[in-house]
């Protein structure tokens, strides 16, 4: 017997109220997964845990010399970023501390940004990179291994044909370089995290423990990298002189322009640079609306993707009899909503990379 077609079942306002609740259910779903790849990209090595942030690696090359690199599968892990965060093995304190930083950057960096989570464009204050005490004793040890990554990213980013056969779709779709981007700032400037403080956060009248608690008690290095073309301008610490802390450094800096500063100055800092550069050339901005309704662009991929599987929910609970002739909004999306509640939560609320925290 044909299925009856929705259009006489339900009104077109219903039918409105509970595409749009799918596209946010499928959204939900989405985000839910993006937090919790980001979770792990955001753990660092700890004994037994499974973790997936980048590791530097080294080769000698015939010359004598150390060649550092990441793994090329995960340079698109680099694109839509504003800076790279080197995380050294002293701030490894415990397996929980990756969640809990990222907590604390997510929220600073949202706000600092002013505009939604971009995450079907990776969009994101830095890539992390774990680097061992071996190479992270010296500032220069790190600069020297983020040029050469740096290289590795932009020369795999011109060799995509070649590495798109052999990765996931969903990998395969942050490689277009129309809209994702190796960006000059995250060439110019780097983070390293050399040590972390431990606070016995305290459960809040909200019934939850906050990452700000302890993300406001940790402290990052900037570094100039020297490599500058492509901005707007020079990069500068002028206005982060009165936030600056002791360099906690026992090595040669001379020459080296770098600052110790709060963890969450830092991120705003970052933040403010990337809001000058997409001013000063508004078409880099992947995001912007110049970009955004081309049919190739993630965010049109993404609301077709939200379509076809809303199309998809209502058809099956059609055949299945579960949706009844006058039937309202409220008792539709009761058969066919996945994440009921999810859909609700606000944008700018910091994920749950830890359990009771936000």
């Amino acid at each position: 017997m044909p299925r009856v077609p929705i259009e006489k079942l339900i009104t077109p306002g219903v039918i409105s109220e509970v595409r749009n609740a799918l596209e946010r259910d499928w959204l939900a779903t989405k985000r839910l997964e993006y937090h919790m790849e980001l979770e792990k990209t955001w753990t660092p090595p700890y004994p037994e845990l499974y973790q997936e942030m980048l590791q530097l690696h080294t080769k000698t090359e015939k010359q004598g010399k150390n060649i550092f690199y990441v793994n090329r599968w995960m340079t698109h892990l680099f694109h839509n970023k504003a800076t790279v965060f080197y995380w050294t093995e002293a701030a490894n304190h415990s397996p929980f501390v990756g969640p809990t930083i990222l907590g604390g950057i997510w929220n600073v960096w949202h706000n600092a940004i002013g505009r939604e989570p971009q995450i079907h464009l990776d969009e994101f204050f830095a890539v992390p990179v774990n680097i061992s005490p071996k190479y992270s004793r010296k500032i220069q040890e790190i600069l020297r291994a983020h040029e050469s990554i740096c290289a590795q990213v932009q020369g795999t980013s011109e060799d995509e044909h070649g590495v798109s056969k052999l990765i996931s779709d969903q990998v395969q779709d942050r490689h277009d370089p129309r809209y994702f981007k190796f960006q000059p700032l995250c060439r110019a400037l780097i983070a390293v995290f050399d040590e972390y403080l431990f606070v016995a956060a305290k459960t809040h009248v909200d019934g939850y423990r906050h990452y700000d608690d302890v993300a406001r008690a940790q402290t990052i290095l900037l570094v100039r990298t020297g490599y500058e073309n492509g901005l707007s301008a020079p990069i500068t610490f002028d206005s982060l002189k009165n936030e600056a802390l002791p360099l906690a450094r026992s090595e040669n800096l001379e020459g080296i322009d770098i600052i110790r500063i709060p963890l969450q100055v830092g991120v705003r800092f970052v933040a403010n640079l990337l809001l000058r550069e997409e001013a000063a050339f508004p078409e880099s901005v992947v995001s912007g609306s110049h970009l955004s309704k081309e049919a190739d662009h993630p965010n049109m991929k993404w609301r077709r993707d939200a379509f076809e599987w809303g199309e998809e929910r209502l058809a099956s609970a059609q055949e299945r009899g579960q949706i009844a002739p006058f039937s309202t909004a409220a008792e539709v999306k009761n058969v066919v909503m996945e994440n009921t509640g999810l859909d609700e939560r606000p944008q700018f609320y910091a994920p749950y990379f830890r359990p009771n925290w936000v």
